[in-house]
């Protein structure tokens, strides 16, 4: 077939999908087709704010029956499915739900400012994170005073690696709206570059901005309890999760803080229990890794495994859903890598590290994970490569001090490498067993 040809045909496809997706959506302003607001489940199902979200939707619903095509309508359905994704942590679901709203208001209206921003917002919770700047940059040229753009651009900026224009933005959200989202991005900002003073004091400037309870607010105060995790500060750490767990009863991750702190103090029949009620109450894959971990240390293979099995599965569907279709799922490549590497299998979490690494290479997570998995495969030298790029930022993050100090001294970088991994512990002296053990012959304790 002639090549222009195909292309003719492939889009005149194109064009034919989305009016019929836009005919199926509105339907002449008949019955909607629009995604639903599915029931919680659980401890959850009895939060207070569950009763206005479903009066909300279906207010909204309703006034779509009449005015299929109300742009302001829609996305404020669409938001609401987003806030719902982020509480109940059903992502795959409420962000395909939303971005195909959103999708159909920018067929309406392609400058639509709104749309364009939430658009950017879905992408980088399915981890589609140079789509996410592309997008938000198009915001930006559509308005360039609003701050949540710059809030977006920030989140991508970070994601990418380029920290130095994630600065940049986070500096021009707080100028046009100091306020708890800001504020949020000032504080993580600050910890990549190894300011922790000046992070823990940018997220309680963001607590305090917020509304007690409010998940957002809450949300800010778990930054603030693992600062003080990672700053040998148990007992501020605590303080934090215990407010939130009145201020919010049963917020999943405080009751995640509680567990690491029990965790941390070797009551593991306790922190199983804390972690068990999390995830009864909220699917995060975070809380079923560490239920593996947990398991194991109290000597429970068999549950240990188990959870092991179900996180892989889920990971691994995730990460073939979003291959298949990026508007469901997420990329899921770190995790995995992550997950494998805790299971024992390095050769099994080489290809998802280097995955993940391509997609970003300038990311210090993206490059730590590389590195260590690289180390954990024996190729030692292979690994020091990407130590420059990980600690350009001056991070103070305990674990990323100790796993590179390890990779320097295995390559004969000994003081150096022995002095990064005694920072390391010294600020979180309670670190997972199985890294200190690989620590333990560079650090001559």
């Amino acid at each position: 077939m002639n090549p222009s040809y195909r292309k003719y045909l492939y889009a005149a496809l194109v064009v034919f999908c989305t009016v019929f997706t836009a005919f199926i959506f509105y339907n002449g302003g008949k019955k909607s087709n629009l995604p639903e607001l599915k029931p919680r489940q659980g401890v959850l199902a009895n939060a207070p704010e569950w009763a206005t979200t479903q009066a909300n939707v279906k207010k909204l619903r309703q006034e779509l029956e009449t005015k299929p095509e109300d742009a302001r309508t829609l996305l404020m359905l669409a938001k609401e499915y987003m806030q719902e994704g982020r509480v109940t942590g059903d992502y795959s679901y409420y962000n395909k739900a939303a971005l195909d709203i959103i999708n159909m208001v920018l067929l309406k209206d392609p400058r639509n400012f709104e749309a364009i921003c939430l658009k950017s917002m879905v992408f980088l919770s399915q981890h589609r994170f140079a789509e996410g700047k592309e997008v938000a940059m198009e915001a930006m040229k559509t308005n360039p005073y609003n701050s949540f753009v710059y809030g977006l651009l920030c989140d991508a900026n970070v994601e990418l690696g380029s920290y130095d224009d994630a600065v940049k933005m986070a500096d021009k959200m707080v100028t046009i709206r100091p306020d708890i989202r800001s504020y949020s991005r000032v504080s993580y900002i600050r910890e990549i570059f190894g300011d922790i003073p000046g992070s823990i004091e940018a997220i309680k400037m963001a607590v305090s901005a917020g509304y007690p309870g409010q998940e957002d607010t809450e949300w800010a105060r778990m930054v603030l309890g693992h600062l003080y995790e990672d700053t040998n500060s148990l007992d501020k750490a605590t303080e934090q999760y215990q407010t939130a767990l009145r201020e919010r009863p049963d917020y999943p991750f405080a009751l995640a803080g509680m567990g690491r702190i029990a965790m941390y103090k070797k009551d593991y029949p306790g922190a199983i229990e804390y972690f068990e009620k999390a995830r009864k109450i909220m699917t995060d894959v975070s809380f079923l890794e560490q239920l593996t971990v947990l398991y194991r240390l109290n000597n429970q293979t068999k549950e240990a495994d188990e959870y092991a099995r179900v996180t892989l599965n889920a990971l691994l569907a995730d990460n073939i859903t979003a291959q298949k279709n990026q508007d469901q799922g997420h990329y899921s490549d770190m995790e995995l890598a992550n997950l494998y590497l805790q299971q024992n299998e390095p050769a099994k979490a080489l290809p998802h590290a280097q995955t993940e690494h391509q997609r970003r290479p300038q990311n210090i997570d993206a490059s730590e994970t590389l590195a260590w998995t690289l180390y954990r495969n024996g190729q030692t030298k292979e690994a020091l490569e990407y130590v420059t790029t990980i600690l350009r930022t001056n991070s103070q993050h305990p674990e990323r001090l100790v796993k590179m100090g390890v990779i320097m001294a295995a390559n004969g970088q000994t003081k150096e490498g022995t002095d990064l991994i005694n920072k390391g512990l010294s600020l979180k002296p309670y670190m997972e067993e199985s890294l200190v053990k690989i620590a333990q012959p560079f650090t001559g304790r």
